[in-house]
């Protein structure tokens, strides 16, 4: 960590190494796993090697040189470290008045000349968000809130993936539903949902069912082109068994076949009302679900059919717009949202696929056409700039029917994406899964002669996260979202709550803050390369790391306060002398938690150097922890004297400003009372 009395005696130490020793190097400190060995520890092997002399005789010269100022109490040179222990009662007061003097504790402006753009969420808005996409809104969230604690200028933004073959059908289902004036029975994203996954599983038996015909497999019983009934499956499935067909194909019809008959089924079973009423309104009214599909994707992409713009934008509106009332919910919320057909209309993924084909860094199979990503990396210099020592996949970014895939109107949005906020840099916050995606942009970028554009374009990704005892799969309606969850953790809270004695209203704004801490809080504490299973009850519980712990920790540090207010001590006054107050640390409890109190500037920094968000909430639960431990032994309003009271008071002041700040770059609510 960097923090002002260790960096003060860092300093010291390079000073005296360089009058010493002509010697100009860097100085690393570590904390001792033990306080018998003090609280600062400098190694001094590296040094020692570098001079050709021993850790001991460096060590000496040092202890020798470096002063006792009145912030170190004792100097000890034991197996190669030099300790230093700090002077308790002015390490006291230099941490609490530099507590005390800033407003938000631990905010710096060391990022104010960076105007950062944070990309997240940008799902699909072919249904609502699950929480696999709200792990991207809590990191980009977090991310962005502690560039801005440093200065930075932040703008998130959201892009909306408007174009694509799995938004077509949604239309189509949505559009006949509309004129058949069939209103929505959920929350409208939800029922977005609910239409994608009907029309996508009548779209693919369609397929199915042209792939068996394109093999003359034909059956007695086969029913409507959409429909997929038991002795179909039977039929089929025993025409395979004794088919000539290779086997694998075989396999793959087989699989396909089977998980259509499942999704199918469990649709019928769970959404019977709008499964019939668009089955028989597709079946009445479109006669090829799959020509329909392609001819308005296509019109889509082009951008002049008014209908069909008209009938996608809506449909995408609505759905972002559940987005956007559910990532509220967590306190997250976006400056402006992109829209990839925007970027396809504007002419210039044509441009940028005739710029790539003149350079060669176009690959034709035959059928789709994919960016020569290892060659594009290998001659122009990226594979050595980033270090990479694998060969990179190429990516298709045309498919066979010429139609352009996401990568390349991607390309064409970050040519201008920094642009529309002037930014400095760009985090794409986006899943693991697409690392290929978010690589083959960048090289595109290179590959385009836009290098400076690339190497301020970076990927935040993140592993998979599921529900405990939960399977997700939005093309068949199975996921959870984060609204179910927040329900689910809510009800949690509920029953924690009707043991306390709260007003109606009050245990309904609790319950409110606490279930979205608790959801947030559990994303962010793990560690963004790991995959996560969402547990509630442990999400809820106040035994352990989690975002109620935290707000209990707040409200019982606030109420210490309260009550030195009604017992008609005048905090105000002993803040306003804190300058002059003689500051006295007795237990080991106090300690732990003042150097924690000290550490936290530095922590909120080294957060955002190395990209770990979650530093922040893991941070967080250590203060949390070392403050009950305080209040559990410590007595804070019938302290021993008036000094110890007085530094236990403002320690706690302190304790709750460290939250303060932690709870805001977290975008978690405080709770008063809980």
């Amino acid at each position: 960590m960097s923090s002002r009395i260790y960096d003060t005696i860092k300093d010291k130490i390079k000073e005296i190494l360089k009058e010493q020793y002509n010697l100009d190097t860097e100085v690393v400190w570590t904390k001792p796993p033990s306080p018998k060995m003090g609280d600062i520890s400098f190694p001094l092997f590296n040094i020692a090697k570098i001079q050709k002399s021993t850790p001991n005789e460096i060590g000496q010269k040092l202890t020798e040189k470096l002063s006792m100022p009145e912030y170190i109490n004792k100097l000890e040179l034991k197996d190669g470290f030099l300790n230093i222990f700090l002077e308790k009662n002015f390490f006291t007061k230099n941490t609490l008045l530099e507590t005390i003097k800033q407003p938000n504790y631990g905010q710096n402006t060391s990022k104010t000349s960076e105007r950062i753009i944070i990309e997240h969420t940008s799902s699909n808005p072919v249904g609502p968000l699950h929480i696999g996409n709200v792990r991207g809104s809590v990191l980009g969230d977090v991310l962005g809130r502690l560039y801005k604690f440093q200065g930075a200028a932040i703008n998130f933004r959201y892009y909306i993936n408007d174009l694509g073959r799995q938004i077509a059908h949604l239309i189509i289902g949505y559009s006949l539903l509309k004129e058949e004036k069939v209103k929505p029975d959920t929350k409208i994203d939800l029922w977005i949902g609910k239409i994608y996954a009907i029309m996508n599983t009548f779209l693919e038996i369609q397929q199915l069912k042209y792939q068996f015909q394109i093999l003359n497999i034909k059956i007695k019983t086969e029913s409507k082109l959409y429909e997929l009934s038991t002795e179909d499956v039977k039929e089929y499935l025993s025409y395979l068994e004794n088919s000539k067909i290779e086997q694998k194909e075989k396999e793959i019809l087989t699989k396909w076949l089977e998980k259509l008959d499942r999704v199918s089924t469990s649709l019928q079973k769970r959404l019977p009302r709008l499964y019939s009423i668009l089955l028989n309104l597709v079946g009445e009214k479109i006669e090829d679900l799959n020509k329909l599909t392609k001819e308005y994707v296509i019109k889509y992409q082009e951008g002049k059919d008014e209908e069909i713009v008209n009938n996608f934008r809506e449909v995408s509106k609505e759905a972002i717009s559940g987005h956007v009332t559910t990532l509220n919910l967590f306190n997250i919320f976006h400056d402006d949202f992109d829209w990839e057909s925007d970027v396809a209309w504007s002419g210039e993924v044509t441009h940028i696929l005739n710029n790539l084909e003149q350079k060669s860094f176009l690959r034709h199979d035959g059928q789709a056409r994919l960016l020569a990503n290892d060659k594009i990396a290998t001659n122009l210099g990226f594979k050595k700039k980033y270090d990479i020592k694998y060969e990179i996949p190429d990516l298709i970014i045309v498919n066979s029917e010429g139609i352009t895939l996401y990568p390349c109107r991607d390309i064409a949005y970050h040519l201008h994406k920094l642009d529309k906020f002037d930014a400095t840099f760009c985090y794409n916050v986006i899943s693991k899964q697409q690392q290929l995606a978010q690589l083959t942009v960048r090289l595109a970028l290179y590959a385009l002669g836009n290098q400076e554009i690339a190497d301020r374009i970076s990927h935040f990704d993140y592993e998979y996260v599921s529900l405990v005892g939960r399977k997700m799969a939005g093309r068949e309606f199975e996921y959870v979202t984060p609204d179910e969850l927040y329900e689910a953790v809510k009800t949690e809270v509920d029953l924690l709550l009707k043991e306390r004695n709260y007003s109606e209203e009050e245990s309904q704004d609790i319950s409110k803050k606490v279930s979205a801490s608790s959801i947030k809080y559990y994303i962010l504490k793990m560690d963004p390369q790991k995959s996560v299973a969402f547990d509630v009850k442990k999400a809820v519980s106040l035994n352990e790391n989690t975002g109620p712990f935290l707000q209990y920790s707040y409200a019982r540090a606030l109420n210490i306060l309260k009550k030195a207010k009604e017992e008609k001590i005048d905090f105000q006054t002993i803040l306003d002398s804190a300058q002059n107050l003689r500051y006295e640390i007795k237990k080991k409890e106090e300690w732990d938690l003042l150097l924690l109190i000290e550490e936290l500037p530095s922590i909120i920094v080294r957060a955002v150097d190395s990209l770990r968000p979650d530093s922040i909430a893991n941070f967080s639960y250590s203060l949390a922890s070392a403050f009950h431990k305080f209040y559990d032994a410590c007595s804070v309003l019938k302290a021993e004297t008036e000094e110890l009271k007085a530094t236990r008071m403002i320690l706690v002041y302190s304790t709750i400003k460290c939250l303060d700040s932690l709870f805001e770059i977290m975008g978690i609510d405080t709770l008063e009372r809980m």
